[in-house]
């Protein structure tokens, strides 16, 4: 499941990211992202791994395709999650991104939000 909030004055929008992500969570979350990044033009992200388990490959691919389609819309990101693979995910996914991706564990989360509005 995904929840977007946001974005805040500082135009950061927050996605809580739980369990494994679905191809109808993309259908569900990305028109209300294309409308922020249309609307707002580049957009900062604080996004936080609750339990997450993974794509399904319907999701990997929307994911995937939307990221290239904005991938200039993109501020930096800070990603907020507990587990290793999670923050390797984030190192590799940084590599498709023009501005700045940074992990930070669970117990970090402050600091990722400070990090993400400066």
């Amino acid at each position: 499941m995904l929840r977007i909030g946001g974005p805040n004055e500082k135009g950061v929008v927050t996605v809580a990211v739980h369990g494994k992500l679905t191809r109808s969570d993309y259908d569900q979350a990305l028109p209300v992202l294309e409308r922020l990044l249309d609307t707002h033009g580049k957009l900062r992200f604080l996004i936080t791994l609750e339990e997450f388990a993974g794509f399904e490959l319907g999701a990997l691919w929307e994911d995937l395709k939307f990221d290239v389609r904005y991938r200039d819309h993109f501020g930096r990101m800070a990603v907020v999650g507990d587990r290793r693979w999670e923050e390797w995910g984030t190192r590799f996914s940084g590599l498709f991104f023009s501005d700045e991706v940074r992990f930070f564990y669970a117990d970090q989360a402050d600091a990722a939000l400070e990090w993400v509005n400066a």
